[in-house]
This record gives C-alpha cells, sequence and structure tokens, in this order.
C-alpha cells in the first residue's frame, strides 16, 4: 500500500481494546447470571456493554490514523477489512451453530433463548443474514446465531461507508469537527428521551426476557450506532490536525473515565435513561485521545505483552460468552445457589478465555489474515484527508 507519510504506532490504544472486551465480558457474565461479585463490582459490570460502544469510537479514531492521506483503493481497503475480522468471525459461528441451529429447530426457543424467537421462526433467512454480517439490519434478528457478532454487523457498515466519509471529513473545520462530538451525545439522549416518551414496545420494554422491537432498533441498528464511529473519526482527524501536546494527555484520560463513571452512576439508577449508548462518545474519544498523545505512564500499556493481549482481543471478544457458560457450573452449587463471588475468581474464566483467543489469533486470524490479503496492487483510488484552508 503506497502511503504518503508514516506515523508512529499507537501500541496503547490496542492494549486498551482488551480491556475493553474484559469489561464487555463482566456485563456477560451478569447477564448469564454466572458471576455478580461483590455490591461494589456489580455496577461496574452491570454497563459493561459500553465497552462495545468503546470499540465503536476507536475503530473510527484508529481507521482516520491509519487511512488519512493515503492512497489506496476501494477493494483494497474492504479486502484488508475483510481479512481482519472475518476469519475469526467465520470460526465463532462454526464453534456456535450446531447449538444455535438445535434450539431453533428441536427446543422451545421461548422458553430457553427468546433473543432466537424471530430468527427460529426465519431460520434461513437468520443464518444468510448473520453469515453476510448484515442482521442487525431486522432488529429482531440482531441476536441471531452468535450474539456477540450483532457488532461485526454494525462494523460491516461503517467500513463499506469509511472511504467515503474520510474525505468528507477532511473539510471540516475544527470547530465542526467538535460539534460532531456534541451531535453524537445529543442524538444518544434524543433517541433515548423518545424512546421512553412514546414507549413503542409498551410493557415489553419492562420485561427484560421479551423481545422489544424498538428498544432492538434503538440498541443495534447500524445506522443509530453510526454517530459513535463519526465521533471517533471526528477526534481522529483533529489529532492529526493538532500538535501532539503530551499535558493534555491525563486530563483527557481522567475527564473521560470521570464522565464515564457519572454515567455509569446514572445508568445504574435509570437504564432507560442511557439506553444509547452513543452519549458515552465523548468521553470515550477523549480517553482514546488522550492515550494517543502517549502519556509517560502511558508506557505500562505499550509493554509487548499488553499489546500481544490487544491483538487477541477480537477473538476474546468473540468467544467469551461460551467459556463463560462453561463455568457456569463452577460458580453454582448443586442447588443452583451462587457461590465463588470473589472477584479474583472471575480471573479464571478470564484467563482461560484469554489464552484462548490467542491460540485462534495465533492459528486462524494471522495466517487467514495473510492468505485474504490483497496480493498485487489496485488501480488506487484515493483515500485522502484534506486539511481546509
Amino acid at each position: 500500500m503506497n502511503t504518503t507519510q508514516s506515523r508512529q504506532q499507537l501500541p496503547a490504544l490496542t492494549s486498551l481494546r482488551y480491556l475493553a472486551a474484559v469489561w464487555v465480558a463482566t456485563f456477560h457474565a451478569q447477564a448469564m447470571r454466572a458471576f455478580f461479585g461483590p455490591e461494589w463490582f456489580q455496577p461496574i459490570a452491570m454497563v459493561g456493554y459500553l465497552g462495545v460502544s468503546f470499540f465503536f469510537v476507536l475503530s473510527g479514531f484508529i481507521l482516520v490514523y491509519t487511512y488519512a492521506d493515503r492512497v489506496v483503493s476501494l477493494r483494497e481497503f474492504w479486502q484488508l477489512r475483510f481479512a481482519r475480522i472475518y476469519p475469526a468471525f467465520l470460526f465463532s459461528l462454526l464453534l456456535t451453530g450446531p447449538v444455535f441451529f438445535y434450539v431453533c429447530l428441536k427446543m422451545d426457543v421461548a422458553k430457553t433463548v427468546p433473543e432466537w424467537i424471530w430468527p427460529a421462526a426465519h431460520l434461513k433467512i437468520a443464518a444468510i443474514t448473520t453469515l453476510a454480517m448484515v442482521q442487525t439490519w431486522i432488529p429482531q434478528n440482531s441476536m441471531a446465531w452468535h450474539m456477540p457478532t450483532w457488532s461485526l454487523s454494525n462494523e460491516a457498515f461503517f467500513y463499506l461507508l469509511f472511504p467515503f466519509l474520510l474525505p468528507a471529513f477532511g473539510r471540516l473545520s475544527r470547530k465542526q469537527l467538535v460539534a460532531i462530538l456534541h451531535v453524537g451525545f445529543a442524538f444518544g439522549l434524543l433517541v433515548t428521551v423518545l424512546y421512553r416518551a412514546l414507549n413503542p414496545d409498551g410493557a415489553l420494554a419492562l420485561n427484560s426476557h421479551a423481545i422489544a422491537p424498538w428498544q432492538y432498533f434503538v440498541k443495534f441498528n447500524p445506522v443509530l450506532r453510526l454517530p459513535e464511529f463519526l465521533m471517533g473519526m471526528a477526534c481522529g482527524v483533529l489529532f492529526l490536525r493538532s500538535t501532539p501536546n503530551r499535558r493534555l494527555a491525563w486530563p483527557l484520560i481522567l475527564g473521560g473515565v470521570a464522565m464515564v463513571a457519572v454515567e455509569a452512576t446514572v445508568l445504574h439508577r435509570n437504564p432507560f435513561l442511557l439506553l444509547h449508548a452513543a452519549v458515552v462518545g465523548p468521553a470515550f474519544a477523549a480517553i482514546v485521545y488522550g492515550v494517543a498523545l502517549k502519556p509517560a505512564a502511558g508506557v505500562l500499556l505499550e509493554n509487548r505483552f499488553f499489546v500481544l493481549l490487544g491483538d487477541a482481543s477480537y477473538s476474546f471478544y468473540l468467544l467469551h460468552p461460551l467459556v463463560i457458560s462453561s463455568y457456569i457450573g463452577f460458580f453454582h452449587d448443586p442447588a443452583g445457589n451462587l457461590r465463588r463471588q470473589n472477584p479474583l475468581w472471575f480471573l479464571l474464566p478470564i484467563a482461560t478465555i484469554t489464552v484462548i483467543s490467542f491460540l485462534v489469533y495465533r492459528f486462524i486470524e494471522q495466517p487467514m489474515r495473510r492468505v485474504l490479503r490483497p496480493k498485487r496492487k489496485e488501480k488506487a483510488q484515493q483515500i485522502v484527508l484534506a486539511t481546509p484552508n
């Protein structure tokens, strides 16, 4: 791939991906009733799904940082993205396929996995759309087959748009880029308020075991989750246009963490208020920007071991529900009562997932990426980030 300039690596941001993936895992551990931990730990785990929002923001930032001012063909860009995400995605579907099809064909999904009621009734459509990474365009189908893959459906949409969005972002002024952060926050809050006010799902919205179509639309639709990606892109463009000032790193990081903590506390008290995760986007953008400035203490995240964890975090994210479900018996006694709720016990499944995800990264992701990457140069269609006068 031709480049007009080279840029420093940002390994600390890679390491952060692992922490976000672990955060998501704590959320699913609670959702599956495998692990709760002490009272102080539960609010942190309850909002762990916000880790996916962090991934969307980080994705926008990294793509801008990687491709701005580069010359690359559209085909090459999309092929590189496909090579990056599809092998592990397909592997996770192969692992979970037998259970998905057995439950849909042989069991009462309403009693076993309510999220699969619509996929079970439209099994061929559910399977094809999942394999094509477009399942979230049908709200009731968002959790089909392997539930974590809903976010990959969104990412595929973001990748489709990115080559056309990047030149447009290059023409925006600094004020307009900052405005995207504010608009993204306002959009997320507006969607949540409208959903609460209109209550399109009625009583279903209050039943955690029921499928509320409009709530699924708000949570998983790619268009409604696009603002998080756009906030990451805006943050990336601002970063490239600015002279790095490391003194801003910790104020941005700590300010972002504080915003997440406040919003998570509010969410803990009123789950509907932060229904749409874009409201946390600006906080995550601040953290990403601050870490990208390479603060002195951030060198710990640049350690090769932590960077390797970050590299394997994609497989970690895809496979963690499988491993956690296998530990449910370990965290329950024969009568079904919870036990071993010390947070240190949760390190055992986390360590297991980490080892498995590293093996998948080493022996599936990396080899298949080399196979699927472009083999020759395509006639380039330029993707250039222009700086307005």
